[in-house]
């Protein structure tokens, strides 16, 4: 694995070429890690330590967000060395990082590295978290956030004003939430309402947000140190609870050790981890 040094001085070299050669170029190595690695949907891993992100769908605030968590915190991200778009593809050209997906051991966490994970999420994200906000609630690039969470196949909402703002859409969005009762919940529609109310009545800073924190983009080594986070294609700033609520938003990751990670990671947020839970379990569209 190349160090980080020669992937920066490769990104200067790029940078000088006409952005149709680099797209050439691109190609070009892509092609030659689907030979040579399994083919990946987005993300593909090429020769030289490199990963290539391509796609229409793809946007290059990504590359944007990768860059300023780079330049103004330590987090174990990649170095970006291009981030171009050409013929309606954005191409996200980055370092590989060092480690293994956390998915892929996920069924071998125990109590203990459960603890180990939430001390370094904790200590890991404290200086993104720490970033001074713009004043709304928006994606990295102060557009709309990209969210499966806010609505369903992840077409663009916002910005917000205000996390005020933001939280009167999101029971907008939700409709009317109808409690079934014992026993599927014990709460009545009344109480769980209570609680949405409650959660959304505190005052929430806004931070910078990976917005899909979960084992499937954390990289760890041998000994479940962290050594990456990736795939930041829906950075946002949101507010402070969020990185946890969407972060166990998934299905998978809805119950056991996920969720106790995340909690004990951020115990301050157990009533708005409560409310999103009843808002995802009993709303009745999601639009």
């Amino acid at each position: 694995m190349a160090p980080a040094f020669l992937h920066r001085l490769l990104s200067s070299l790029v940078s000088l070429l006409p952005i149709r050669l680099r797209a050439k170029m691109w190609k070009r190595l892509h092609k030659l890690g689907t030979r040579r690695w399994e083919r990946q949907s987005f993300a593909q891993r090429c020769p030289g330590g490199i990963y290539i992100k391509t796609s229409k769908l793809l946007r290059l605030s990504e590359g944007q967000a990768l860059q300023f968590i780079r330049t103004h915190t330590p987090l174990p991200v990649p170095v970006v060395i291009d981030n171009i778009e050409h013929a309606g593809s954005v191409w996200l050209v980055t370092s590989l990082l060092p480690g293994f997906s956390l998915a892929e051991v996920y069924r071998d966490i125990t109590p203990e590295i459960e603890r180990k994970l939430s001390s370094q999420l904790s200590r890991i994200l404290a200086p993104l978290r720490a970033l001074p906000p713009p004043d709304p609630v928006c994606g990295f690039d102060g557009g709309p956030v990209y969210c499966a969470r806010i609505r369903f196949g992840a077409p663009p909402a916002g910005p917000w004003d205000t996390v005020e703002a933001f939280h009167g859409d999101l029971m907008h969005r939700a409709g009317e939430i109808n409690v079934p009762g014992e026993p599927y919940c014990a709460k009545t529609t009344e109480e769980v309402y209570d609680v949405i109310r409650r959660a959304h009545a505190r005052t929430h800073r806004v931070c910078l947000t990976h917005n899909d924190l979960g084992p499937h983009n954390i990289l760890v080594d041998d000994h479940w140190n962290i050594t990456g986070i990736v795939d930041w294609e829906s950075c946002a700033w949101m507010p402070e609870y969020w990185e946890v609520t969407k972060g166990t938003f998934l299905p998978q990751y809805r119950k056991n050790r996920w969720p106790r990670i995340m909690s004990a990671a951020f115990p301050m947020y157990t009533l708005e981890q409560e409310a999103e839970m009843y808002m995802i379990e009993y709303r009745q569209c999601y639009v």
